[in-house]
């Protein structure tokens, strides 16, 4: 037979075989690029992810310090009311207990004016001013 047409189809099956590993191996090589476009794709839509994250929080961070900064003034504001309103209440208790003092040491006064007065009268009036001191001890106390 002829040299070449046995050559022929051995030629014709390896360039086969060969065009059919060049085929695997491209095959293998784009499967791999492909995935690792994948991957990166993937990698580059995470971090855009996370980004967005990061921005919401620093805005929520944000927020909460301006929130916490008026709730902080707010009630600072609220104690110096309280602590207006207590001072108040106390100089104002003070008074009334000035007051309360200055009306019973008046009624002291006068109850011993006028004991004075029945026992120094002549003669002297004894038992009305022991009537009057004994209503006192034994009654009520009079009112401010």
């Amino acid at each position: 037979m002829f040299p070449l047409a046995t050559t022929a189809p051995t030629f014709i099956a390896a360039a086969s075989a060969a065009a059919g590993v060049a085929t695997f191996f491209a095959y293998l090589y784009f499967a791999r690029r492909s995935e690792a476009h994948a991957a990166r794709d993937e990698a580059l839509a995470l971090a855009d992810t996370r980004g967005q994250v990061i921005v919401d929080l620093r805005l929520r961070v944000a927020a909460l310090e301006q929130q916490l900064t008026k709730t902080t003034a707010e009630s600072e504001e609220r104690v110096r009311e309280l602590e207006r309103a207590l001072q108040e209440t106390q100089a104002e208790e003070r008074e009334n207990a000035y007051r309360l003092q200055r009306f019973y040491a008046a009624s002291l006064s006068d109850l011993l004016r006028d004991l004075r007065t029945d026992l120094e009268s002549d003669p002297p009036n004894l038992n009305r001013v022991l009537a009057r001191v004994r209503s006192l001890l034994d009654g009520e106390r009079p009112a401010a």
